[in-house]
């Protein structure tokens, strides 16, 4: 079947009026190779991993397994909730089914804020792994010009992008796989850098404290989230709707296992501590002091082509979140008809690609990493916190639904990540806390005097579960 289905099985070619929808045409495979490439365990451990460190220092191994933990529990959530609301909106699509249209809206407003963010965090990325390589090319010009070319392929037909991510990931693997052998060849650091941990301060090393830990683990999240993205390909994704919860939990699985357990192999493998501590490049320095530069320039180019691959598969991700949005109605006209296009011959959503991607390339000029991967962080954990709710009102608001993918130990995974959440979020710099609660405020407004009115109009969303 080639015309996809949409919220509540209306087909996805009548939602919102718009003609032409997304294409089935990837399999499972491919599927689980773009999560685990949005995932991406090399890229964040190269990009997010150095700041998880520098905000927690040893202490960045807790945050870590805990995340890592969370993480876990709030895939279970997700693979239920998107079994049952397999579409492109993803979680604010299962928000909206189960906390209501308000909520659905301020949850969308959430993802859109992360499209701009995530994507230009990661191209960030290889510009500081290019800067490394070569001190004199601009890290925020080469941040920009992936953008552009990550844009320029997101055009293109989603199979072939598949094929694309899952031949970078294999590389992505062996990065990863060298990254943990370096830190496991030459085991420095002992067990008590856990129990006393240090953090790096001005130009020496102060204590790890709780917060500073709890501070740690919303971008440790940030670090291994991705696996939400088996939602939003489910559309062009071949299999019923109990595949899209596998392949949600499936990929967290592997992505956090291929992420957590280099990492601490890494942090146990540095050197001399304080220098680790305080570079922008800790990882790649263990491995350049486990192997030399000739083995460590390796593994940033391999590392490059890894952060390249999770800024088209993030990028993919968001351009179908922005799409979903415009074919739901949420923008006056004529923006959403404009976002709800489809090519008619790549099957693409051309102009939320172009959206999407122009605004991270115009990011990447003005900002910067730490400042990026720290917002994005806030933003997730709300998000993750209305997935937990979700999970836990979807059992008593749609007692009778079918459940194509039901998480097991129903209802502890949801508790425990919305304590998590809740943890995390306490300890994030309040100028982020004040700029999510200013678009949430905004978000009501423009919900409350636009499309709540003009609700048969606008903010078309069906509530019904799927079936």
């Amino acid at each position: 079947m080639n015309d996809p289905v949409g919220v509540g099985g209306v087909p996805s070619t009548a939602i919102g009026g718009h003609q032409g929808g997304l294409e089935r045409s990837v399999g499972f495979i491919g599927h689980i190779a773009l999560v685990l490439s949005d995932i991406t365990p090399t890229a964040s451990l190269l990009v997010i991993g150095p700041v998880v460190i520098l905000t927690a220092g040893t202490g960045s191994v807790l945050a870590y397994v805990l995340g890592g933990f969370i993480a876990v529990c709030i895939a279970l959530c997700m693979g239920e909730l998107g079994s049952m609301y397999p579409t492109a909106g993803g979680l604010y699509s299962i928000v909206t089914n189960v906390l209501g249209k308000e909520l659905g809206f301020l949850a969308m407003l959430d993802y859109m804020g992360q499209a701009i963010f995530l994507p230009a965090s990661v191209a960030f990325g290889v510009g500081t792994y290019v800067t490394s390589l070569n001190p004199n090319i601009p890290t925020n010009l080469t941040a920009a010009a992936i953008m552009v070319a990550v844009t320029i392929l997101a055009l293109l037909q989603i199979r072939f992008n598949a094929v694309l991510t899952g031949v970078f990931l294999l590389i992505e693997l062996l990065v990863v796989t060298a990254l943990l052998v370096s830190g496991l060849a030459h085991i420095h650091q002992p067990l008590s850098i856990l129990t006393q941990g240090v953090v790096a301060s001005g130009n020496g090393l102060g204590p790890v404290t709780a917060s500073i830990v709890i501070a740690a683990l919303a971008v440790a999240l940030f670090s291994v989230n991705g696996y939400d993205s088996a939602i939003n390909f489910a559309e062009e994704t071949t299999g019923g709707a109990a595949r899209v919860g596998r392949a949600v939990v499936t990929a967290a699985l592997i992505g956090i296992v291929f992420e957590v357990i280099p990492f601490v192999a890494v942090v146990f493998g540095a050197q001399n501590l304080s220098a680790f501590l305080h570079s922008t490049t800790p990882l790649t320095d263990v491995a350049r002091d486990s192997f030399g530069s000739t083995f460590v320039t390796i593994i940033i180019w391999g590392g490059i082509l890894a952060i390249f691959n999770a800024s088209l598969a993030i990028t993919l991700q968001f351009a179908r979140i922005v799409w979903a949005g415009g074919r739901d109605r949420a923008w006056p006209e004529p923006v959403s008809s404009w976002l709800g296009k489809v090519s008619v011959t790549r099957k693409s959503p051309w102009v939320a690609t172009l959206v999407v991607g122009g605004l991270a390339t115009i990011l990447c000029l003005q900002s910067s990493l730490v400042t990026v991967v720290t917002f994005t962080a806030v933003l997730l954990i709300v998000l993750y916190s209305l997935i937990a709710i979700s999970s836990l009102v979807s059992r008593f608001s749609h007692r009778d639904a079918e459940r194509p993918s039901k998480m097991p130990l129903w209802p502890v995974p949801p508790i425990i990540a919305l304590v998590g959440c809740g943890l995390a979020i306490t300890q994030q710099k309040g100028s982020d806390l004040l700029v999510v609660l200013g678009i949430f405020v905004a978000g009501t407004i423009y919900y409350y005097a636009f499309l709540r009115p003009r609700r048969t109009r606008y903010w078309i969303h069906d509530s019904s579960p799927k079936s």
